[in-house]
């Protein structure tokens, strides 16, 4: 009897909360106003100097109806050709210039570049990446996307696998696919 009386009242009370949660709005609780994605994508070394990368890179921040997102993310552009790592760590805002959902958006990036060095020392450069996009599909919680843009990351000379690059930043162009929440 008691058994019975303790999971009826643990039924009603995950009923009340089921109810009072499905009452909530996300405007209420803020939660509305919170961003998260991520990315995968690659950029095409347009310095000759052979370091083009694959980059995988998430971002997390704030949003409302003019900014899809401001805030502050983090990549992995491993060079495909060598054994050179890039770190960015940036702040990043994106927006259509809109309060209303639109197709194009701009995206710009800016923040430092923790470059990972075959047999040198690391170099800690500046890192500056604007792009454009346009918006794929769009759900009640996710937007997905795809952009083009530029990279500079500013690396300098460097030796790899005892062979010289002579490089005053790098500059690469970018395509990325992500998803944002």
């Amino acid at each position: 009897m008691i058994k019975r009386n303790i999971i009826t009242a643990i039924l009603a009370l995950l009923t009340l909360c089921g109810s009072a949660r499905a009452s909530e709005s996300k405007e209420i609780t803020g939660w509305r106003h919170f961003a998260w994605g991520a990315e995968v994508g690659g950029a095409i070394d347009l310095t000759s100097n052979d370091m083009s990368s694959a980059n995988l890179s998430a971002y997390v921040g704030y949003r409302n109806s003019w900014l899809d997102i401001i805030g502050i993310g983090a990549e992995v552009d491993m060079m495909v050709s060598n054994g050179v790592r890039a770190f960015p760590v940036y702040a990043i805002m994106r927006t259509s210039f809109s309060s209303k959902p639109q197709l194009l958006f701009f995206d710009l990036r800016a923040g430092v570049a923790f470059n990972n060095i075959n047999n040198a020392a690391e170099q800690n450069r500046l890192y500056l990446s604007p792009s454009l996009g346009v918006n794929l599909a769009k759900g009640k919680d996710f937007q997905s996307y795809v952009s083009v843009g530029y990279v500079y990351n500013g690396l300098k000379s460097l030796t790899v696998d005892d062979e010289f690059h002579h490089l005053n930043g790098l500059h690469m162009g970018c395509l990325r696919l992500g998803i944002s929440f």
